[in-house]
């Protein structure tokens, strides 16, 4: 029995050698699997590491960008509502000199309208002084002809007389 308790102890021992072998080599291919798998996984983390760092890098370079749009936007803005400022003032001041020459325009209008009433009036009394003087002139022209005839009259008279006067006194002198 000690033969079969041997025997069948070796043959269990070898069994169990077998069975030890074969899970160390099932231990090995799984450790070398789990190996491989965390190298890869390693490898994973790593792509997604650098992934990650150029998504941040990215991230950052956005956010500087959108901070440097946001900037600009607000010196633009700021710009904007400058010229804006300026446009009001320059439409106020365009708005107060347009009503100045408007009001110019219409005081040099009345004046021209008071000048042009005045003209027509000292026209129309140049225009009654002339005619009057025409009238004198004509009134002072038919005076002297009439006086110029009356001197002709009275020269002829006189000539009249004195021909007769010189007439008796030859007359009485041929006597």
């Amino acid at each position: 029995s000690t033969g079969i308790n041997a025997e069948y102890g070796n043959e269990f021992g070898e069994r169990l050698m077998t069975s030890k072998r074969k899970n160390e080599e099932l231990l090995k291919k799984q450790i070398s699997k789990l190996s491989t798998d965390n190298t890869s996984f390693h490898k994973e983390i790593d792509v997604m590491h650098s992934a990650m760092s150029d998504l941040h890098k990215r991230y950052d370079r956005a956010r500087e960008i959108i901070n440097q749009m946001r900037m600009r936007e607000d010196e633009l803005e700021e710009k904007i509502r400058g010229y804006l400022a300026d446009l009001n003032t320059s439409e106020e001041n365009i708005k107060a000199l347009k009503e100045e020459c408007e009001s110019k325009l219409e005081a040099a209008n009345s004046k021209i309208e008071m000048t042009s009433v005045e003209y027509e009036k000292e026209k129309v009394m140049m225009e009654a002084q002339i005619k009057r003087l025409e009238l004198e002139s004509k009134s002072w022209h038919s005076k002297f002809l009439d006086k110029e005839s009356s001197e002709r009259e009275l020269i002829l008279i006189c000539d009249s007389l004195m021909g007769v006067k010189q007439q008796e006194g030859a007359a009485m002198d041929d006597s």
